[in-house]
C-alpha cells in the first residue's frame, strides 16, 4: 500500500499492488480523454450514498442510523451464531448528466474509500470481503428482510456474487483505505444493476471491524467513490505492431515499429531506451503456507492438494529457475499425535527430492519451519499438549535426513527444529534459516546461533522463516516471534526477508535499520475455502530490476489470485546499477506507417532495452519492453 497525506490525523492507504514497470504487454499511457468523477455525500451537491448494517442477533432492527457499521462473524460446530454485515451503495452515478458516468463507459479505474476511525475495537487483521449485490435493497434493510429470505445476505450467486470483487484488511485506526472496485464499476457500466456491495467476513471467529458512514459531520471521513473513464470513446487509441531491433553497423541499432490509428489521426512516436543493468538472472523461491488441513484432510482440504503443490514445483523447477522451497510451518495438524499425517507430508515433500521429477541431481532444495501444530503431543491424560519436542518432524525431516545433502547447512542443538539451508542461483547466493515456533523467548541461544549463521554467511542474502511472523495487513504488525527475529538480527545488513504463516490472510511490512532494508511477509490460507485449495506463494527475485515480486497460485486448481494482497512488488537493492530510461527521439508520422530511429553509439555485445509511446495527442499507447544484444555481424 502507498501512504499519502490526509487532512487531520487520518492516514491514507491505497489497497492496491505496487506494480513494477514490467511492460509485459502494450498498454495505455497518458490519456487526455479520461475523466474522473468523485461521489461522496456532501461533495458538489451529491447525496446518493447509502450505508446500512444488518445484524443476525437483532434481525428486525434497521441499521441505517449509525456513525459506524460493523462486520463480524462467529461460528461454532458449523453453525453461525453471530454475524454482522454492511451494505454500501452509491445511487445515481450512471446517466447522461455532466456529473454522471455514461452507460456503457469504458472504466479504467475505480476506488472505494472507507475510513476506520479511532475506536480501538474497530480494527482487525482478518480480511473483509466486498461482493456486488444482485438484489435490490433500501434504507429499511435488516437481517430479516424479505428480499434475502429473512436470513441475512448469502454470497451465493443469487443474492450477492459468489466470488468477491475486492478485499481489504482494516488493521489500523484513523486510516482511510482505498479499495480497488474497478471490476464492480465495469459490471455496472456494462448494464448490470447497481445494487452496491455487501461487506462481510468468512472467518469462523472474526474479530469485529467497523468503518465510518455518511452520517458523520466531517465530510472527508464519509465513504467516497472515485471513478475514471474514457469520456471520448470515439477516439480509439493508436496501435503498435512489428516491433524490431536490427543492426545498421557496428555501433548503430535501428529501432522500428508499425503504427496505426483507427481514426487515421497523425501520430507522434517517442522512443525511450537504456543499457540494461548487468545482473544475475531472475530466480524463484516458493512459499508453502500451513498445510495442516491437507495432511489432516479437514475443512475441505485434501492431501492431494499438498501433492499437487510439490509435484508442480519439482516439474517446473528448471523452467522457472526455482532454487528453493520454504515451508512456513504447521506441516501437520496434530504433530506427534497422528503419525499418519507425517506420512502424507513425507509423500508430498519428498517429491521435491526426486531427480526424475525435477531433472536436478538433488531435486529442489527446501527448508522447513516447525509450527505450533507440529509441536502437539499426547499427554498421559489423553489430552492434547502443546510445546512438544516435534519428534515426528525429526523422524521424517531431521538431521539424518538432510545431512548428506549439499544444500543443508547445519542445525542448532540436538535436533533439526532450528536449521539452515544454502540456496544459489548463478551469482546470487542465499542462506535460509528455519526457526521453531515459540522457542525464542525461552532459549536466547537460538537467535545468537542464527546471528552467527548470518555473520558466517555475510556474502549471502538472508531469509528467516518463523512460523508466526506477522499478523495480516499492510503494513502488518509483528507477531512475537517475528518481532524477536527482527530485533535480534536487524544489524545484519544481509537480512533480506522474514517470512511466516500461522494466521490466515496476507500482509507485508518493510523496516529499515541503519539503511538496511528488511521485508517481512505473511501468507496463510488454511481457513480459506477447502483448507487453502492448494494456494502457495511464488517469490520472483529480480537482481536486474532490484525487485522481489510476490504472486499467489494454486497448482491444484490452476488459478491465480491477482488482488493487491496476493500480488505485489517489493523494492530490494541487489546491487544492480539501473540507468533511467532516456528519451531518444520523437518521430512524426501518419497512420499505417513505419516509425524508425537509429540508435547510435551502442557498444558491441551489450544488452539494451527500449520502448515507444505512440500518441494521437489525446490518447497514448506504450509498447511492451524490447531488449536486444548489440552484436552486429562481422
Amino acid at each position: 500500500m502507498k501512504q499519502y497525506g490526509f487532512p487531520g490525523s487520518l492516514r491514507f492507504y491505497a489497497a492496491a499492488a505496487a506494480c513494477a514497470f514490467l511492460f509485459s504487454s502494450a498498454h495505455a499511457g497518458s490519456n487526455l480523454d479520461d475523466k474522473t468523477l468523485t461521489f461522496q455525500n456532501g461533495l458538489a451537491g451529491y447525496a446518493g450514498a447509502l450505508e446500512v448494517g444488518i445484524d443476525q442477533n437483532e434481525p428486525g432492527v434497521l441499521g441505517a442510523k449509525s456513525n459506524n457499521l460493523w462486520i463480524e462473524r462467529h461460528e461454532s460446530k458449523g453453525e453461525q451464531l453471530k454475524a454482522k454485515q454492511a451494505l454500501v451503495r452509491f445511487d445515481n452515478i450512471f446517466g447522461s448528466g455532466a456529473s454522471q458516468i455514461p452507460h456503457g463507459a469504458k472504466i479504467s479505474k475505480a476506488t472505494l474509500r472507507l475510513n476506520v476511525g479511532s475506536k480501538k475495537d474497530a480494527i482487525t487483521y482478518h480480511r473483509i470481503f466486498l461482493s456486488r449485490m444482485l438484489v435490490p435493497w433500501g434504507k429499511d434493510a435488516a437481517w430479516k428482510y424479505k428480499t434475502w429470505g429473512d436470513d441475512g445476505i448469502q454470497y451465493d450467486g443469487r443474492e450477492a456474487v459468489a466470488d468477491p470483487d475486492a478485499l481489504f484488511v482494516p488493521n489500523l485506526n484513523n486510516t482511510a483505505y482505498e479499495i480497488d472496485v474497478t471490476e464492480s464499476l465495469r459490471a455496472w457500466a456494462g448494464g448490470q444493476p447497481n445494487n452496491g456491495w455487501v461487506l462481510y467476513s468468512t472467518r469462523t471467529h472474526h474479530v469485529p471491524a467497523a468503518f465510518i458512514t455518511s452520517r458523520v459531520d466531517r465530510r472527508e471521513l464519509r465513504p467516497l467513490l472515485r471513478v475514471t473513464y474514457d469520456a471520448n470513446p470515439s477516439n480509439i487509441a493508436p496501435v503498435a505492431t512489428n516491433l524490431s531491433s536490427t543492426f545498421a553497423n557496428a555501433t548503430t541499432a535501428t529501432l522500428s515499429l508499425r503504427v496505426t490509428d483507427p481514426n487515421k489521426d497523425a501520430l507522434s512516436v517517442a522512443f525511450y531506451g537504456r543499457k540494461q543493468a548487468v545482473a544475475a538472472d531472475d530466480f524463484q523461491i516458493i512459499l508453502l503456507p500451513d498445510t495442516q488441513y491437507y495432511t489432516n484432510e479437514r475443512l475441505g482440504g485434501k492431501s492431494k492438494m499438498f501433492d499437487a503443490q510439490t509435484e508442480w514445483i519439482a516439474r517446473n523447477a528448471r523452467a522457472r529457475n526455482i532454487v528453493g522451497v520454504l515451508h512456513l510451518g504447521d506441516i501437520t495438524d496434530h504433530g506427534d499425535i497422528h503419525e499418519d499425517q507425517w506420512k502424507l507430508a513425507r509423500r508430498a515433500l519428498y517429491k521435491l527430492e526426486d531427480p526424475k521429477l525435477s531433472g536436478l541431481p538433488e531435486g529442489v532444495p527446501y527448508c522447513l519451519a516447525v509450527g505450533n501444530h507440529d509441536q502437539r503431543y499426547p499427554g498421559p491424560d489423553g489430552k492434547i499438549n502443546r510445546d512438544g519436542p516435534a519428534k515426528l518432524f525429526n523422524k521424517y525431516f531431521g538431521v539424518n535426513h538432510f545431512k548428506g545433502k549439499s544444500y543443508y547447512g547445519g542445525n542448532y542443538g540436538d535436533n533439526n527444529n532450528n536449521h539452515f539451508t544454502l540456496f544459489e542461483s548463478g551469482g546470487t547466493k542465499l542462506v535460509v534459516i528455519g526457526l521453531e515456533f515459540g522457542r525464542l523467548r525461552n532459549d536466547p541461544g537460538i537467535l545468537k546461533w542464527a546471528g552467527d549463521v548470518l555473520t558466517k554467511h555475510a556474502d549471502r542474502h538472508a531469509i528467516v522463516i518463523t512460523h508466526a511472523t506477522l499478523f495480516p495487513g499492510i503494513p502488518g504488525e509483528f507477531q512475537e516471534d517475528g518481532e524477536a527475529v527482527y530485533a535480534a538480527l536487524k544489524t545484519h545488513k544481509n537480512l533480506m526477508l522474514i517470512v511466516g504463516g500461522h494466521t490466515t490472510g496476507e500482509g507485508h511490512r518493510t523496516d529499515t535499520y541503519n539503511g538496511f532494508v528488511t521485508h517481512s511477509i505473511v501468507q496463510d490460507f488454511q481457513f480459506d475455502e477447502n483448507g487453502g485449495s492448494g494456494f502457495l506463494g511464488v517469490l520472483t527475485f529480480s537482481p536486474r530490476t532490484n525487485e522481489i515480486r510476490v504472486a499467489t497460485y494454486s497448482p491444484y486448481t490452476d488459478k491465480s489470485r491477482t488482488d493487491s494482497a496476493a500480488q505485489y512488488t517489493l523494492a530490494y537493492d541487489f546491487g544492480a546499477k539501473i540507468e533511467p530510461f532516456k528519451k531518444l527521439a520523437t518521430v512524426k508520422t501518419a497512420s499505417d506507417a513505419e516509425a524508425k530511429y537509429k540508435w547510435k553509439g551502442r557498444a558491441a555485445n551489450s544488452v539494451y532495452e527500449w520502448y515507444a509511446e505512440i500518441s494521437d495527442s489525446r490518447k497514448t499507447t506504450r509498447t511492451e519492453l524490447q531488449s536486444f544484444i548489440h552484436a552486429p555481424a562481422k
